[in-house]
């Protein structure tokens, strides 16, 4: 271990680790621009200088800088001071003055640091320098190079972490710009992360572009959907709507990376016709008397069997293996969906939480299911032709009906996935928090509740069956069914 001191703290780093990497761990934020922890460090920015052991003559870059011994590091000495308004002002010579029309305009590192560590005047009366502007890279990502500041994070991010070049630096000087290569339009399936990761608005999504301010969205932090990777993600909405996700760094999971596909199925959840209240026989119903319906059907539980979908919760799989337990119903199966997958992020599980159902206890449907007189259908799930000849009765909890509503004799309303509360464990087996993005409205109830009523049980909170669930399945450390509250 190497001891060295920041701003007059002591801290004990590995040997290897940057003065930014270790100024972090105690809280002090270095300004980068071209360093992404997940893409490696270039050092072309120097907005990053500190001062080392009293040298204010030639500052370092901390980014590139390993920890040494004994050393005595400054992040804002007077010196480190003035070097990045100087940086500053050189980055935004010819930058263009259209915040108020940018979509980065909120969540900008380059006004965050304007504002932080620049001069608060510009000295430059000569012309800006004129680049390309709207310059479609695809179908997807649109790049303006009067605001790039050659950072050189999206080539990057293709070169080490998607080992392609689709994109490079053209020309020297003032006139250096990013250019697409001579095949065209991006078409790596990845692309939008560059949108992500670029400190200004010089690269913006054409899903998202001009589409909302950030100051007036609402987000939540939670986990995408879409496969059973579970890429952590924050998805942002806007009076009720779904607007965008965009991933959240989790060096476990996904590091700051999500598919295309996974970032742009947040539309799926915008839902105009829903299942509201409960039905039984096609009327309207009180949840009471649909609850003591699914009672007199399912009766001792014989020859029923309950097929749940895979991006159930934890808790909720749990509240329903609970009362399937009471009542005898002994065929407790899963539905899981399929996509193409990848070999870098997506599964080609499409459903987020198949490896919580299966710690549960949930099964895939058998090839040859035993003959059924009745079938409860959990959750937005696929139900194969197969298991629905010759029932007597279907019981259908779903937040979408479909055809499939019209032959249920029950009809439950359910969330959809971005409504959920509670645990996905993903196909890495970690069990990962999830929160709310939308709210149902009137009409829908927690799917917990639903199945904690049938079942009789007396849990008031979710984190009551959290616990119910722990104690149920006793499950330990190496195979957690909670996400841990860090």
């Amino acid at each position: 271990m190497i001891k060295l001191t920041i701003d007059g703290q002591e801290v004990e780093v590995e040997p290897g680790t940057t003065i930014l990497e270790a100024a972090r761990t105690l809280g002090t934020e270095v300004p980068h621009y071209c360093y992404h922890q997940d893409i490696g460090i270039d050092g072309n920015c120097r907005i990053c200088l500190v001062e080392v052991n009293g040298n204010t003559d030639k500052l370092t870059i901390s980014c590139k800088q390993p920890c040494g011994e004994g050393m005595d590091v400054k992040t804002e000495s007077d010196a480190v001071v003035k070097a990045r308004k100087g940086v500053m002002e050189f980055l935004l010579i010819n930058h263009p003055l259209d915040c108020t029309i940018c979509d980065q305009a909120g969540e900008c590192p380059l006004q965050d640091y304007s504002y932080h560590y620049g001069s608060g005047d510009s000295r430059f009366v000569e012309q800006k320098r004129n680049k390309r502007k709207k310059v479609e890279f695809s179908d997807k990502v649109v790049f303006d190079g009067e605001r790039c500041i050659l950072c050189t994070r999206c080539t990057r991010f293709f070169e080490e972490v998607r080992d392609c070049r689709p994109i490079g630096v053209e020309n020297m000087g003032g006139k250096s710009t990013i250019t697409l290569g001579p095949n065209g339009p991006i078409e790596d399936p990845y692309q939008l992360n560059i949108v992500d990761i670029c400190p200004v608005g010089a690269l913006t999504s054409q899903d998202f572009r001009f589409k909302q301010r950030i100051w007036f969205m609402d987000f939540a932090e939670t986990v995408c959907p879409g496969c059973a990777k579970g890429c952590n993600i924050t998805a942002g909405a806007y009076q009720g709507k779904l607007l965008r996700f965009v991933p959240r760094r989790n060096p476990d999971v996904n590091k700051s990376w999500m598919c295309d596909d996974g970032r742009l199925s947040y539309d799926d959840y915008n839902i105009t016709e829903r299942t509201r209240g409960a039905k039984v026989a096609g009327a309207d119903a009180s949840f009471e008397e649909a609850l003591a319906k699914i009672g007199e059907l399912v009766g001792d539980g014989s020859g029923v069997a309950v097929l749940a979908s895979t991006s159930d919760t934890c808790e909720e799989l749990h509240a329903i293996r609970t009362w399937a337990g009471k009542v005898g119903v002994t065929h407790l199966w899963h539905g899981a969906e399929t996509w193409e997958g990848d070999d870098f992020l997506k599964e080609e599980d499409a459903t987020p939480n198949t490896a919580g159902a299966q710690r549960l206890g949930f099964t895939p449907v058998p090839t040859e299911a035993p003959s059924l007189r009745g079938l409860v259908v959990a959750g937005d799930c696929p139900v194969p032709p197969a298991l629905l000849a010759d029932l007597d009765f279907l019981v259908l909890q779903a937040p979408v009906a479909g055809e499939l509503g019209e032959a249920a004799m029950v009809l439950l309303p359910g969330l959809t996935r971005v409504e959920k509360k509670g645990t996905w464990v993903n196909c890495l087996g970690h069990a990962q928090k999830v929160q709310p993005a939308l709210e149902p409205g009137p009409g829908v109830r927690e799917d917990w509740e639903l199945w904690r009523d049938l079942a009789g049980e007396d849990w008031t909170t979710l984190k009551a069956v959290t616990r119910a669930m722990e104690a149920a399945s006793g499950s330990s450390s190496d195979t957690p069914l909670v996400a841990s509250e860090s």
